[in-house]
């Protein structure tokens, strides 16, 4: 997956079961919520997703999209998943912390160079053993791998090492692993809600924000700080999540097709996410933002040296097993 953020801004899917139970081909709307804002990549994707769900169902499974987060939060939606009720959610693994804590480790910083290498942990025996546990915990990943896009840095000035980063306050959204990801990359991490970054950046509160591009350049940021350090900390592939009670509801016709429509949504958008990185970075030079390559070597090793030990509740070793399965 050409796969952010996971910041990524966090998508989102309701799934509500309608029709009487005993009618033998019950119509099943599926409601897809997600806080990404109408023509971003994710709504493109999933309206397309509905249109292969309905082809490939003859009609018995519909999808309707439902963007900026119309039908509530990802925490209420995640809730009402594990206790039974029909959702769906795109979410981010660190988000797994509390339930199955290794699989946390996805989101960790510099695990990868590129989304073509971080894609094979989903064909692993390591992931396997993940998604077994995702089962017992009360979910079920329908669909592992949606890229969201790689992050970078926008501040007031550049980037290039660690150093250039001491004392410097970036914004992060309010989970550890990010809180964790900036602070390994020496910097020190400031957490807010995503509207709140503008005027904290104007008004001199933060000095930096880190996200995808696309993001970046949507927030308008680049108005007032200028330069972009393509730092790619964070490769983020996204699952989709359901409760398993409501996935063992389903027909295994009707979890076949969510599941082989899924693998074609999240190839068709990574295709997307690609795209249009490359045009918002074209769109940030094209604004006065100075574009700086970086050597994230020096990055890459103070992560590996510091976020396992930000981690208690993960298994030993887990960072480095992972880092090898990925880049092996």
């Amino acid at each position: 997956m050409r796969l952010n953020k996971l910041s990524i801004a966090i998508t989102l899917a309701t799934v509500t079961t309608l029709g009487v139970a005993t009618t033998a081909h019950a119509s099943t709307e599926i409601r897809v919520a997600y806080g990404n804002q109408p023509g971003e990549p994710v709504d493109v994707a999933v309206k397309q997703w509905a249109e292969w769900v309905n082809e490939a169902s003859n009609g018995e499974l519909e999808l309707k999209a439902f963007p900026a987060s119309q039908l509530g939060s990802e925490t209420e939606v995640m809730e009402q998943a594990r206790f039974g009720a029909p959702i769906i959610s795109i979410t981010a693994y660190s988000n797994f912390l509390d339930s199955v804590p290794d699989l946390a480790v996805l989101d960790a910083p510099y695990l990868s160079e590129d989304f073509e290498s971080k894609l094979k942990i989903f064909d692993s025996e390591w992931f396997a053993e993940q998604m077994a546990k995702v089962d017992e915990s009360g979910y079920h990943i329908v669909i592992p791998n949606a890229v969201y896009g790689a992050r970078h840095l926008l501040s007031r000035e550049p980037v290039s090492s660690p150093a250039d980063l001491d004392g410097i306050r970036i914004r992060v959204q309010n989970s550890q692993m990010y809180v964790e990801a900036i602070r390994a990359m020496g910097a020190t991490p400031t957490p807010m809600s995503l509207g709140d970054v503008y005027p904290a950046l104007a008004q001199g509160i933060v000095d930096g924000v880190e996200n995808p591009a696309a993001v970046l350049y949507g927030g308008k940021f680049h108005e007032v700080v200028k330069h972009l350090s393509l730092t790619s900390h964070m490769h983020t592939v996204a699952p989709f999540v359901t409760g398993k009670s409501f996935w063992d509801q389903l027909s295994e016709e009707q979890q076949q097709i969510m599941t082989d429509t899924g693998q074609q949504m999240a190839e068709y958008l990574s295709e997307l996410v690609a795209d249009n990185s490359e045009q918002a970075l074209e769109s940030l030079r094209s604004e006065g933002v100075e574009i700086h390559e970086v050597d994230i070597a020096p990055f890459r090793e103070r992560a590996a040296q510091q976020i396992p030990s930000a981690f208690p509740q993960w298994s030993e070793g887990l960072y480095d097993k992972v880092y090898e399965i990925i880049n092996g």
